[in-house]
């Protein structure tokens, strides 16, 4: 049982727990989400089963989608409604035409500071543990980008927006800079996450619905195969005679490259078919378009990531 399922998760459990939870009712053996939700976060949770939890790495920097709704005029320790207050302020005029102006300057390339209750390490120990013990260090910014923001309602203090966003962007960090943005601060009280690259709300399975598969035996229909998952991951096929040596871990020499896209750079990944389209590694590109044409056959174009088969 190899793929990946998409399950919903609800608001309270981790994730963790629902990876878990997933691996009772399929009864595989290895099981890993990709991208983490906050326990008071619900939505897409896509989650690889066995074999597919080898390729997770190159999941987790796919675009996400969240909806999400902030409170204007309060900043808590945690950036969300779990966290204890810090500071109140009057937002009572703040106009909807403010809020959506506030939310169109994150639009773009940005840095964005860590939250202290994060799963990111310092020295091996996650930040939330460190902020639970009353410690807060120093944290570097982060590129992210936010690909749009669009504002849907403001109720009262209340705003709900929808976001779309690269990996490693923190929503409650974001609602946090647009209530400081605004003066009044803010903070997350709601977040639903409606996609994970294909992945999306609509193909989403609860844990309930996913138990109903198993036992009514239409579970395959359930599970996305990992060539599909792969799919928006650009191709390079090799010579059939070469493949042997590839599963075998040997990096890739021009002379076994088939063909390969356009726009070829250094340091993207691909995954690697044979002939038969069927799925043999994940190979990183040591060379660009330019340079490919003046190598020898025995230079190596392409080195492994991952052998697939």
């Amino acid at each position: 049982m190899d793929g990946v399922v998409n399950i919903y998760k609800p608001s309270g459990p981790t994730s963790f727990g629902v990876v878990q939870s997933v691996k009772r009712i399929l009864r595989v053996k290895k099981a890993g989400h990709i991208g983490t939700l906050d326990p008071m976060a619900e939505g897409v949770l896509p989650i690889g089963l066995n074999q597919t939890t080898r390729i997770i790495q190159f999941l987790t920097h796919l675009p996400k989608e969240y909806t999400a709704c902030m409170a204007l005029g309060t900043i808590t320790d945690t950036q969300d409604a779990a966290g204890k207050i810090l500071e109140t302020a009057d937002s009572s005029g703040i106009e909807e035409e403010q809020v959506r102006a506030a939310l169109a300057g994150f639009v773009g390339e940005q840095k964005q500071v860590p939250p202290m209750y994060s799963a990111k390490k310092k020295n091996g120990i996650p930040l939330y543990k460190l902020a639970r013990n009353g410690i807060t260090i120093e944290r570097k910014p982060v590129p992210i980008r936010i690909y749009s923001i669009d504002f849907i309602k403001k109720t009262e203090n209340h705003v709900t927006f929808r976001a779309r966003c690269s990996a490693g962007t923190y929503i409650r960090t974001l609602c946090h800079d647009i209530g400081k943005k605004l003066g009044c601060g803010a903070h997350m009280v709601q977040l639903t996450r409606n996609r994970v690259g294909n992945f999306d709300l609509q193909t989403s399975l609860t844990l309930e619905a996913l138990k109903t598969a198993k036992e009514g035996e239409n579970l395959s229909d359930k599970i996305c195969r990992m060539e599909d998952v792969l799919g928006f991951m650009p191709e390079v096929r090799v010579k059939r005679d070469q493949i042997k040596s590839i599963t075998q871990g040997m990096p890739l020499p021009k002379s076994c490259v088939e063909s390969f896209p356009d726009g070829l750079e250094r340091g993207l990944s691909f995954r690697v078919c044979d002939g038969e389209n069927g799925l043999v590694a994940i190979v990183e590109s040591l060379i660009g378009q330019d340079e490919f044409g003046r190598m020898s056959p025995k230079d190596i174009a392409f080195k492994l990531k991952r052998v697939l088969v």
